[in-house]
């Protein structure tokens, strides 16, 4: 996200398609990167593909969740002061949860209300505060929040697998065969790719407060975990946008220290 917000437009550069190039310092040399359009430009034979990483880190934490939750029939799910259910049926509410996630999240942006990003966005944040205070009101509550990363996590990997790299494969055929590319695979691949980045800092928040049982196991703790995945979210803006608005930035990451420091605050109260 940085690296696309950073590009400029080289005006020496007459090359059909050229967006911008930026210039890169790191591990003791320099980089010059340079965006592309596709469609116009030929396409070159070895292309790097950012996926994989994605994939396994879905895979693995999946694993974690069944081997560390899930194998002992579900009984570690189970609070039976917030809802009476069996292990068994504790299980097929966390794995309902995710995958019924999956499916609203992906059928919303999918519709024609993701052309009004303002509503879609909002419907999203909605949605994801509903889950929060659904699982933590009948699940037990360090696997709640674990749940509520996993929801996140899989949005990430559903984008990537089911969205993301399909629609750039389609771009990259028709490039190669000199044909227009659809200029709303593009801006869709990089709505879901806009949101991967968002739902970082939060799943990370959330690995953290497994060891902090004051924040997950408060009477409260779905209202601090929302403050979190605020606070995350908008700690991320700061980096997506400082190099283009840096009193904008500061804003945003004003917003999500005090968003921290308040749940840190809230969470040894009450």
């Amino acid at each position: 996200m940085w690296m696309d917000r950073s590009f400029v437009k080289n005006q020496d550069n007459k090359r059909e398609g050229h967006v911008g190039d930026l210039w890169m310092v790191h591990g003791g040399g320099f980089y010059k990167v340079e965006k592309m359009l596709m469609g116009p430009t030929e396409v070159p034979k070895v292309l790097h593909w950012f996926k994989w990483e994605a994939y396994w880190t879905w895979m693995s934490g999946m694993f974690l969740l069944i081997m560390m939750f899930y194998i002992d029939g579900g009984e570690q799910l189970v609070d039976s002061d917030l809802w009476a259910i069996t292990g068994t049926q504790a299980i097929f509410w966390g794995l309902g949860s995710i995958l019924v996630s999956w499916i609203f999240y992906d059928l919303l942006w999918e519709s024609p209300l993701a052309q009004k990003e303002g509503v879609a966005h909002t419907l999203t944040i909605l949605y994801a505060a509903g889950m929060i205070y659904l699982l933590c009101h009948t699940m037990f509550h360090r696997i709640a929040f674990i749940h509520v990363a996993a929801i996140l996590g899989t949005w990430m990997v559903g984008n990537v697998l089911l969205r993301i790299i399909p629609r750039m494969k389609k771009m990259v055929e028709m490039s190669k065969k000199g044909e227009a590319i659809d200029p709303k695979w593009a801006i869709n691949a990089k709505n879901r790719s806009t949101h991967n980045t968002y739902f970082t800092l939060p799943i990370i928040f959330i690995m953290f407060t497994n060891h902090f049982p004051n924040i997950y196991a408060h009477d409260h703790n779905w209202v601090l975990l929302i403050l979190m995945t605020m606070a995350g979210a908008s700690v991320r803006h700061y980096f997506v946008i400082r190099e283009k608005d840096s009193l904008k930035a500061k804003i945003f990451a004003a917003i999500g220290i005090l968003l921290m420091i308040g749940t840190i605050a809230a969470s040894y109260e009450g």
